[in-house]
């Protein structure tokens, strides 16, 4: 593996690492401007939640923002139909009482029965296959239409909200990764303990330990890579 090293390098190990960390500095900083510009392209979305965290309104930009007035525009109201959710507002269970257990055994209270979107829990069973059928009568005829006005234009918008969420995410990843970045590099150059010279690239002399009787072994630390001692052991 290229850069194998964890604790003990070399002095010119470290700057070859700096030096394609840099590069990829640079790479890092055209990808987040190319996603930018797939983000501004695509749509940005923004959700608008009530008093009950409930969405009244989706506006998005871009070509995003087309396909919802699309939507609107063929009759459909995405905010109740869609179920669209931005992640600044996930959907969980809303907590009820405190979970207890009673005498008999049973667990009650914990989580409730109603999300965060206001919809209920349904259990695992239902009965609605007879009526399902009806309604499946209903719309039968209808399929053809029910595609063009709102399956094809629902699958493409919630691709383009997948879409937008990915590069946010990713850009957020990036700046983070570039803010840290010097940090981390200075932290290690103040941190290191143990390295060769500069001549010494691959480290082949790292391992003597220095004599500290010698009254050059300062001269002979630096000149042959050597290690030195402290109360807690060699470094």
């Amino acid at each position: 593996m290229a850069f194998n090293f964890f604790g003990t390098f070399t002095i010119a190990q470290w700057e070859a690492f700096k030096a394609f960390t840099a590069i990829q500095k640079y790479d890092l900083t055209a990808r987040k401007d190319w996603l930018e510009k797939q983000l501004n392209n695509n749509g940005k979305f923004t959700t608008t939640y009530d008093s009950d965290n409930l969405p009244v309104k989706f506006t998005a930009t871009g070509y995003a923002g087309k396909l919802l007035e699309a939507y609107r525009i063929l009759g459909g109201f995405p905010e109740r139909e869609m179920l669209l959710r931005t992640r600044d507002k996930p959907v969980f269970l809303i907590r009820d009482e405190v979970e207890r257990r009673n005498p008999d055994g049973t667990i009650t209270g914990g989580y409730g029965e109603t999300y965060t979107n206001g919809r209920r829990w349904r259990g695992n069973i239902t009965f609605d296959r007879d009526l399902g059928l009806f309604v499946e009568r209903i719309k039968g005829w209808q399929l053809e239409s029910i595609k063009l006005k709102r399956e094809r234009l629902e699958f493409k918008i919630k691709a383009a909200l997948d879409y937008s969420d990915q590069l946010e995410q990713e850009i957020v990843k990036i700046n983070t990764v570039i803010t840290e970045l010097e940090f981390w590099i200075d932290f290690v150059e103040v941190n290191m303990e143990s390295h060769a010279t500069d001549g010494d690239e691959f480290g082949l002399s790292i391992g003597d330990v220095a004599d500290y009787t010698d009254e050059n072994a300062g001269d002979e630390i630096a000149s042959k890579n050597q290690r030195t001692f402290t109360r807690s052991g060699s470094v």
